[in-house]
């Protein structure tokens, strides 16, 4: 199992290498250790070898140093400048020469550590190399090659040719990048069906590639999903940071009665928004619970009733996006608010567990969730349906045993 980040704080690694095991197999964890972590260890049966973690690039590093230190009208506006296209060529120019530095920085770090896990698997064997994402895929593809793997799974959790702002050359060379890898691989996954269409027809595959969802285990625990809180709990869990659209959430609860939002998380937004809070006067109707352990989830958000996804449709990875809170907001027995984006909207509309945004802006925010907070008999409803439809079939257990395609 190849991975660039830690595997015990990647919820889809960490259930795929206990699945394995659970079903026979001796898995490897080749990871990197941003938690400073043992560099070998034992872990549920599964052998984790860590190796030096990726820096971020220094311009990055800045910018979120500075989102959680400047007033927050200073803070929104860095924000905005770095998620909307820049109108005028200088600027354009300006942003793309420094994003293109991040890239050249995260292509460089990713390959050394590549060549690493490389070097200290040059004399093994493995059944299957199970390369998680593009920045894994350099290793993956070179071990099937060199006879270190009989086969190679690719699993992509993100649309990587749309990571960046349309016409961006980092989306054409990490497309390349795929191209190569997926044309090695043996099996291809990925999160959803609408990025699974996208890599099918972006490479010219025979097969559809298998959509294994990033759904937590099933959650057993009795949850209040036949009542609502009064005032109504809202909660966001995640990252605080750009592309979320909080500023948007935390400004709509200025037109928003009878609700309490949560922000439970933590990232590079979140002094901003703090202050952003306070100056608006919401500080009886936003709260920050701060950072959290995985394990901590669904306890956390089952005692709220709507979960919120305000993410804003910048990028085509953004757009296509589906992410794990949206199946723990479910499992929790949550209804769900989320902008309108393809995997999102057939979701929350499929099973009937929630509404959509019509738009990202704080009036548009507080008029869908003043719609839910204000009829309880059907927010009740969405609450159940969302729990049913994880239970039956949002659910890990279900997702690995039905669509992971190789098997020990």
């Amino acid at each position: 199992m190849l991975l660039i980040g830690e595997v015990l704080e990647d919820p889809r690694v960490y259930r795929t290498c206990m699945s394995l095991s659970e079903c026979g197999a001796k898995v490897t964890v080749a990871c990197t250790n941003p938690s400073h972590r043992p560099e070998r260890e034992t872990f549920h049966n599964l052998s984790i070898i860590r190796f030096p973690h990726r820096t971020e690039f220094f311009l990055k590093r800045l910018y979120n140093w500075l989102q959680g230190r400047l007033h927050p009208e200073i803070g929104q506006a860095l924000a905005r400048g770095h998620e909307d296209v820049p109108v005028s060529s200088l600027k354009a120019a300006i942003k793309n020469f420094a994003l293109d530095l991040n890239f050249a920085h995260f292509i460089k770090s990713s390959e050394k550590i590549n060549r690493k896990m490389l070097s200290a698997f040059s004399t093994e064997f493995f059944d299957l190399v199970h390369s998680n994402d593009v920045d894994t895929l350099f290793a993956g593809r070179e071990l099937k090659r060199n006879g270190g793997a009989g086969a190679l799974l690719y699993d992509s959790h993100e649309y990587w040719a749309g990571i960046g702002v349309t016409g961006r050359r980092s989306n054409e060379a990490l497309k390349e990048i795929e191209k190569a890898g997926i044309k090695a691989a043996d099996y291809v996954i990925t999160v959803n069906p609408v990025i699974a269409e996208r890599l099918k027809e972006q490479y010219n595959l025979k097969e559809t590639p298998s959509v294994v969802m990033n759904c937590p285990y099933r959650y057993e625990r009795e949850l209040n999903v036949d009542s609502v809180f009064s005032p109504v709990r809202v909660v966001y869990q995640g990252k605080l940071q750009a592309f979320r659209g909080l500023a948007e959430l935390v400004s709509a609860f200025e037109y928003i009665d009878g609700a309490k939002l949560t922000l439970s998380g933590y990232g590079p937004l979140e002094e901003s928004l703090k202050l952003l809070v306070k100056n608006r006067g919401l500080t009886d109707r936003v709260v920050f619970s701060g950072r959290y352990n995985p394990e901590e989830t669904l306890p956390i958000l089952a005692d709220n009733d709507i979960g919120v996804m305000p993410f804003r449709d910048v990028t085509l990875n953004i757009k296509y996006t589906s992410p794990n809170k949206l199946f723990d907001y479910a499992m929790a027995g949550l209804a769900v608010a989320a902008s309108d984006l393809p995997f999102l909207s057939s979701t929350v509309k499929g099973y009937d567990m929630g509404r959509l945004f019509g738009e990202i802006n704080p009036e548009s925010i507080a008029l869908t969730l003043k719609s839910m907070i204000s009829d309880t008999k059907q927010l009740v409803k969405y609450k159940n349906n969302g729990r049913k439809a994880a239970l039956d079939t949002l659910c890990w257990e279900e997702q690995f045993q039905n669509n992971y395609p190789w098997r020990p």
